[in-house]
């Protein structure tokens, strides 16, 4: 067996994407495993036999040279990688720009991948060489990288695995009638994809329901393992003084962790305490970090890969997961698991989660009683007293977090599952 990776970013251990697919695929050989991928970035970690990467910037060179020119990643580059997740700071300010989001952007992405010769003959040759024997696709909003897929299975005449961890297809955020037109286009790929595949893996039960229900598909649930061993005692803190988020701040996540901080700031004002919130991003836009002026709790403390993130993460007092409380940004995540939850569960340390109900990460920790919840802003000085004076309390949400890690967040146990799952094929 020999799986072909098709995925937005590359294997890495510093992205969400990339560290998911780490720990699906951590009991597989490096033989077993290639990986096309087609973000500016590189991987930092070596468990594949192959990487071939096609970028944007690749495909708009075509209409100048009338030639796409692709790369397989060579192991120097991979050696020599930063940890960072653009190669370049000119294709991060690219990347990270709001605007990509219109409508219109998607439709001209779409285009030029379309009318460009990708699929040309170094990608053949790579694949070929290869020789993969089934491809596991995890798609995306991006209505091109579907027909990647497709091409790929049809040249090679192999099975597609589609890996779901988020939700595009039932997801009707109300937007311009633009947006929906896209979303439109979108929906016909992704319900081709599923009636092209032969199996469907979800990354929560909620998710598996709503393709099996409505497609009429048998589906398998896999959730995201840890990415370090999952702890075997809790982490006790006598008097935390500290709360600790990482990670991606958009889809309105700002606003949430603005609102907490501004309480937090309420706290200490009212009770003489220097409680902080401490935030770890990459994130770069003014518009977005400026929410966190004049919160005095409020560290913004910038990105952070590697053994550097893994020793803050392990050293934290409390962890953080949080969601948007719009409409838009609920819609958009309501059937999907973060998948830096898993870690947090088995880290031993307390997690403190704020967002609203009907979304699948929270009502996951609220069902399973593993976190400190609170799902509305009038909650959350009551919350936070709690959580940073009853020790007790929050010993209780840890000790059902590390058992809960133990039973659906082993990552050897989830990669072996996925491992007979591919095999079956």
């Amino acid at each position: 067996m020999k799986v072909l990776i098709l995925s937005h970013n590359p294997i890495t251990t510093y992205h969400n994407m990339g560290k998911t697919l780490l720990t699906l695929f951590s009991e597989f050989r490096k033989e077993e495993l290639c990986q096309l991928y087609i973000y500016p970035t590189i991987p930092d970690i070596d468990i594949c036999n192959s990487y071939y990467r096609i970028t944007d910037k690749n495909v708009l060179k075509y209409y100048c040279s009338f030639n796409v020119r692709g790369e397989e990643i060579s192991k120097t580059k991979i050696k020599m990688a930063e940890s960072n997740m653009f190669e370049r700071t000119s294709d991060e300010k690219i990347y990270r720009n709001t605007n990509n989001k219109r409508p219109i952007v998607k439709f001209a992405r779409d285009w030029l991948w379309k009318y460009s010769r990708w699929f040309n003959k170094d990608l053949k040759k790579w694949l070929l060489k290869e020789k993969p024997t089934c491809i596991f696709v995890a798609p995306g909003n991006s209505s091109f990288f579907y027909d990647i897929a497709f091409k790929c299975s049809k040249f090679l005449n192999i099975p597609i695995v589609t890996y779901i961890c988020d939700e595009y297809y039932f997801a009707r955020p109300n937007k311009s009638s633009l947006d929906n037109l896209y979303n439109i286009f979108l929906r016909k790929k992704i319900k081709k994809l599923v009636n092209k595949s032969n199996r469907i893996i979800t990354i929560c039960d909620e998710l598996n329901n709503l393709y099996k229900n409505h497609f009429n598909i048998a589906a398998t649930t896999i959730m995201t393992g840890t990415s370090y061993e999952i702890e075997k005692k809790q982490k006790r803190v006598l008097q935390p003084t500290r709360i600790t988020y990482m990670g991606n701040i958009r889809c309105n996540r700002f606003d949430s962790l603005r609102q907490v901080g501004e309480k937090i700031d309420y706290f200490n004002k009212l009770y003489k305490t220097n409680y902080k919130l401490e935030i770890y991003s990459g994130e770069k836009d003014s518009n977005i970090l400026k929410s966190f002026e004049n919160i005095k709790s409020i560290e913004f403390k910038g990105f952070v890969s590697g053994k550097e993130y893994e020793n803050i993460f392990k050293k934290s007092e409390i962890l953080m997961h949080t969601e948007a409380f719009d409409n838009y940004n609920k819609e958009i995540v309501k059937y999907s698991i973060s998948t830096k939850i898993a870690d947090c569960l088995g880290s031993g340390i307390c997690l403190f989660a704020y967002g609203p109900k009907g979304i699948a990460s929270v009502d996951y920790l609220i069902s399973n009683d593993c976190a400190v919840s609170v799902t509305s802003e009038n909650d959350l000085i009551e919350g936070l007293e709690k959580l940073f004076n009853d020790e007790k309390y929050r010993n209780s949400k840890v000790e059902n977090a590390l058992k809960l890690a133990g039973s659906n967040h082993n990552k050897k146990n989830i990669s072996k599952r996925l491992y007979s799952n591919l095999k079956g094929l």
